[in-house]
């Protein structure tokens, strides 16, 4: 199977990318990765680097998407850009299984809409980015930013997609799921949370556990946290700047005294799995649910290491199919809801 990555998207482009694509080769066997973007400029990246050149061909792209620039606009004005050819790939190979960039979320988002398929039975896919909890495991947000508008089916089939990912990539036999909300109770939230709740609570194949809010989503009560897009992407990025907060405090006062210094030894190995705790770098990517392919978008600042573990990411969603079994809980859903028998 093959991964397409977009080597010329995020912050620290094409040396990140490049290096992350190495890095993922380096840890794990199974794929091959079609590198989009400058080809002269990838080509020198690689002189001198050990790699199994088998493994890695380049997709010439001069054309660069920025945050900037109006996605809808920049897909259809741009077709030599690494973004748009690294998505027309993944639709025309029948061996490209999966596509990573960290580029524009926007232009990722609306090429892989636009130009390849979403699961049968779905309304609208999901960017859905997982976290780390207080108690070791792991949660997963959706929608962060893909549908800023939703209606309450939307919920319920981010829900589901949630549950399955869950399910499968962190073998979590019944993900617990939460409806983000501003109080616990059943009553409380929007009209459409109010709406979704009913349709949630009403679902046979999840388990729905109630209302949630944001401060709790990170102490490891919830597996699978569903709100809209709008609110989604604020919850995502007050726990980004909530994590470097912390962080950066905490090296201000280290480095305040020779007192703070001398416990920060003490304290080391702690101080060193907190940050790593806290690091996205460590993390993959958000996952691009209810597309019949894995799309996997890294964080746009993404390192070396960071960008390699978004496409290890969507390495491991391809080994299991999530799509396919996305599919199926959509269509007992549909049974549900027509009152048919599974």
């Amino acid at each position: 199977m093959k991964i397409v990555v977009d080597i010329y998207g995020g912050d620290n482009a094409p040396e990140a990318t490049v290096g992350g694509a190495l890095y993922a080769l380096e840890k794990s066997e199974g794929f091959d990765l079609v590198l989009v973007g400058k080809q002269k400029e990838i080509e020198k990246l690689l002189e001198g680097k050990t790699y199994d050149k088998n493994r890695i061909s380049i997709v010439d792209a001069q054309d660069v998407i920025s945050c900037n620039e109006s996605p809808t606009e920049a897909i259809r004005t741009k077709p030599e850009s690494s973004i748009v050819k690294s998505v027309k790939i993944l639709r025309e190979d029948p061996e490209a299984k999966a596509f990573v960039s960290a580029g524009s979320t926007g232009a990722v988002l609306t090429a892989a809409v636009v130009m390849t398929k979403r699961i049968k039975g779905l309304n609208r896919p999901a960017l859905a980015p997982t976290f780390p909890t207080m108690t070791g495991g792991e949660v997963m947000l959706l929608d962060c930013g893909a549908n800023v508008d939703c209606k309450p089916i939307n919920l319920l089939q981010f829900a589901v997609m949630g549950s399955v990912y869950m399910r499968e990539v962190y073998d979590i036999d019944r993900p617990r799921v939460a409806l983000l909300s501003n109080g616990t109770e059943d009553a409380k939230g929007s009209a459409l949370t109010k709406e979704a709740f009913a349709l949630l609570k009403n679902a046979e194949n999840i388990n729905f556990v109630g209302n949630m809010e944001a401060r709790d989503i990170l102490f490891g009560d919830y597996d699978v946290v569903v709100a809209d897009g709008f609110c989604g992407n604020i919850a995502l990025k007050s726990i980004e700047g909530t994590a470097k907060c912390i962080m950066g405090s905490l090296k201000r006062e280290i480095k305040a005294s020779k007192m703070a210094k001398l416990g920060a030894l003490f304290m080391k190995k702690s101080l060193y799995n907190l940050k790593n705790l806290l690091d996205y770098n460590k993390k993959g990517g958000a996952v691009l649910l209810g597309m019949e392919n894995v799309v996997v978008k890294a964080h746009g600042s993404s390192k070396a290491d960071a960008f390699g573990n978004a496409i290890l990411q969507a390495y491991g969603a391809c080994g299991i199919d999530v799509s396919e079994q996305i599919r199926v809980e959509l269509e007992k859903l549909d049974m549900q809801k027509s009152g048919g028998v599974e």
